[in-house]
């Protein structure tokens, strides 16, 4: 049967329609469906840093606060004097403020001294305190009842390590959807072995569905199977110490597969129409329906792909497409938009608006990678703390605003990093006019809340590539520079290859000596400097010294690895080292028949820790000695710096019956003035009034009236630094009354002691 013209181009385009119109939804389909499936990936992968983000700024406040409890003076004050109603009333403080319960006091063993939380009662042992002190971290995670915790453990040093405080914050239900308001989606935390889910913003039963799941759900489940509808991801928190717990993100994909539903049946309707109006209309109406669909598909595949832009180039003369298409540019500019939020957030200082630490080591790096030579230029708030205890962390804040926007003023890149530090990047050199303009006007008076609040800056300064050509260089030399700036109280200071090398050797000291401390060793030994009681002429006291030869660094001055050592918090062990030595060593003499004395240096930090002293009395105890065989040397000094307080703890520790002498007296800030208030019953002149006594009028000048003061105020007089027989007769013409010095002894080994007392005239 022959079929009419009409009938065959009918048949034919009926059918060439339907062909062509379910390639199209074909083509939509699968591009759609992928454009939607990475955005849901996108959206969890924000998700996911947000997450991250959230709990490490979490962390920075606990730190930031944590600093600021930890250095109280009220604190420290309360905690050095086991004041537990005063540190409970400090947690309940500071637990308000960060929002937490899990705070507490724990002893260098472990054990709590003073809990604000119910998960930890007072005497517990911590285990997960151990466990981050045994790996050198402050922070990790732990379940403790089911409930996940991120533990922080900072060290309270009054003034040395004497308690560790802990701070945590717990993932319960109200963080959880806290958190979960931020990132924009659910949370699962579960055990790893078991999958027991311990806490979750979804329905439980639903949480094991989304963990018992073993991949992503399809459109054609979310949208026929009404069961498994969520995209799940595991968080991998940023912590030294590895997860106990799985952190699993789950995004809501419903609402996602319901637009994209909705796409599909708007391109199912609009097919339908064409093919009917394709049927009267024939080729014109095939062609004006093809042709914009071709451009969506090209275009959607475009930003399924990453390449934002306009979805039509022209306008289409159809509703739904351009409807489509508007929706799609929507949803592109809404990507866009969040991408941009999320970059700004992620390379600036949210408090200044000045950048921030990782974007300052990428541009460095990609200047350094120009091969630009750019000046960096370190600018550190002195006492910004002080700032922020004496006028509030307001004004603290409008501060450090005020600073920044002073500093944009000037031509380069500027940062904040932490606290008062504030990084400037300029690639013209600043000279030193310019240098002392720009510390001119960062330190103009600051007025914020009708208070004027002084600022002063140190400033180090690093030439890059010369001085740093990485990053991590550049940062490492910073900290060199502006401690160097800090310490010596100069406002600017440029790098220099010395001072690296000070520092290299002052963290060189600190760990050989650790070394030394720690193990069984020969390094360190102890000499003695005899004393001669000028109206006998006989030894009446030693003055014990400590030696080091280190294996690598060869010998060690003691002023300089005790200075370091105070500064390292190791003076303790190295005075308890020196007392137990000098005590034996003290035993042994009295057992050879030898009555004189022994002279022991302290330090301020000795006299404050009565937990050393107590050993001290403890130590002598043992070797059957009395305090009086044991003077204790206290510098003039370290009395000068805190009066009061020195009065104090050596009262106490006179009436233990101990005596005191002041050493290097006449280099400190005070006269004898002051002499009358402190126990003490010997003063040391210092030997730089001695070595030249013979020749030089004015040391005369001096050790005379300080003689005759001393002699007003009833104390004896140890000349230390005696090289000759004149100086000798003079010291003992003028009434005092023991000296030490080359001209008597060198500081003699133990054997070589006993060698000398057997044969010299001063023989005791």
């Amino acid at each position: 049967m022959q079929k009419t013209l009409s009938q065959s181009l009918f048949q034919t385009l009926f059918l060439g329609i339907v062909i062509a119109s379910l390639l199209i939804i074909g083509a939509v389909w699968k591009s759609a469906n992928s454009f939607v499936v990475e955005n849901i990936d996108q959206d969890i992968a924000l998700a996911e840093k947000v997450f991250d983000k959230v709990v490490d700024d979490r962390q920075e406040v606990i730190r930031n606060v944590s600093n600021v409890l930890s250095r109280s003076f009220d604190f420290r004050r309360a905690v050095g004097t086991e004041d537990l109603p005063s540190i409970n009333a400090a947690f309940t403080s500071y637990a308000n403020r960060l929002n937490t319960d899990i705070i507490a006091l724990v002893s260098l063993d472990h054990t709590v001294v003073v809990s604000h939380s119910s998960l930890f009662e007072e005497g517990q042992q911590l285990e997960s305190t151990l466990k981050l002190a045994a790996k050198g971290v402050d922070s990790g995670f732990f379940v403790v009842n089911n409930q996940l915790l991120q533990l922080n453990l900072y060290r309270v040093e009054i003034p040395t390590l004497r308690y560790y405080m802990i701070i945590g914050v717990e993932f319960d239900q109200e963080l959880l959807y806290e958190l979960k308001s931020l990132v924009d989606a659910d949370i699962i935390i579960s055990e790893i072995s078991t999958a027991n889910i311990l806490n979750t913003t979804l329905d439980n039963e639903i949480a094991r569905d989304v963990l018992a799941s073993k991949g992503d759900p399809s459109w054609l489940e979310v949208t026929f199977g009404n069961e498994h509808k969520y995209f799940a991801r595991t968080v991998n928190l940023s912590s030294e110490i590895s997860l106990p717990v799985n952190i699993t993100l789950a995004v809501d994909t419903s609402v996602s597969f319901d637009a994209f539903t909705s796409i599909q049946i708007t391109i199912l309707a609009f097919t339908v129409i064409a093919i009917l109006i394709a049927l009267a209309l024939s080729m014109l109406l095939s062609r004006n329906v093809s042709k914009p669909v071709s451009n969506l598909v090209a275009a959607v595949n475009k930003v399924a792909s990453g390449t934002y832009g306009a979805t039509l180039d022209n306008p289409s003369k159809l509703k739904e497409i351009s409807e489509l298409a508007n929706a799609v540019d929507s949803m592109q500019a809404s990507i866009k938009s969040r991408e941009k939020h999320i970059r700004y957030q992620a390379q600036h200082d949210v408090l200044t608006g000045l950048y921030n630490r990782n974007y300052v080591e990428d541009y460095f790096e990609n200047q350094m990678a120009e091969n630009n030579n750019v000046q960096v230029i370190a600018i550190t708030v002195l006492g910004f703390r002080t700032i922020n205890d004496l006028y509030g962390y307001s004004n603290g804040d409008n501060t450090l605003k005020t600073l920044a926007v002073r500093l944009q003023r000037w031509p380069g890149v500027s940062a904040r990093l932490a606290g008062g530090e504030i990084l400037y990047i300029t690639h013209e050199a600043l000279n030193n006019d310019q240098l002392e303009t720009l510390k001119h006007i960062l330190e103009q008076p600051v007025e914020s809340n009708l208070i004027a609040i002084p600022v002063k800056v140190a400033m180090a300064i690093i030439n890059c590539p010369l001085d740093a050509s990485s990053s991590e260089e550049l940062f490492r030399k910073m900290n060199i520079v502006t401690d160097e700036a800090i310490h010596t109280g100069d406002w600017c200071v440029n790098y220099r290859p010395e001072l690296e090398d000070k520092y290299t050797r002052r963290l060189s000291i600190t760990t050989e000596l650790k070394r030394a401390l720690a193990s069984q060793q020969d390094e360190l030994s102890m000499v003695y400097q005899p004393k001669v009681d000028l109206a006998s002429m006989k030894v009446s006291s030693m003055e014990a010294l400590i030696r080091w030869n280190n294996s690598l660094l060869g010998f060690v001055p003691p002023d300089e690895f005790i200075t370091i050592a105070e500064q390292a918090g190791l003076i303790e062990q190295v005075t308890t080292w020196v007392m137990q030595q000098t005590i034996t060593d003290l035993a042994y003499f009295r057992e050879k028949g030898y009555d004189f004395t022994v002279a022991m240096n302290l330090s301020t930090q000795d006299i404050q820790n009565k937990v050393l002293l107590n050993k001290l009395v403890a130590k002598l105890n043992e070797k059957g000695l009395s305090p009086e065989a044991l003077e204790l040397e206290i510098t003039e000094s370290d009395l000068v710096a805190d009066a009061t307080l020195a009065i104090e703890n050596l009262s106490e520790l006179t009436a233990r019956g101990f005596h005191f002498a002041i050493d290097d007296f006449g280099t400190g800030y005070s006269s004898l003035a002051y002499l009358k208030n402190l126990p003490v019953k010997t003063i040391k002149i210092d030997k730089s009034f001695i070595l030249s006594l013979a020749s030089d009028d004015n040391d005369q000048q001096i050790v005379h009236t300080v003689l005759r003061l001393a002699n007003a105020f009833n104390l004896k007089v140890v000349a230390e630094g005696v090289e000759d027989q004149a100086s000798l007769e003079i010291l003992r013409e003028w009434g005092c009354d023991v000296v030490q010095g080359y001209f008597i002894s060198r500081p003699l080994k133990l054997s070589d002691l006993e060698t000398w007392l057997q044969n010299t005239p001063y023989g005791a």
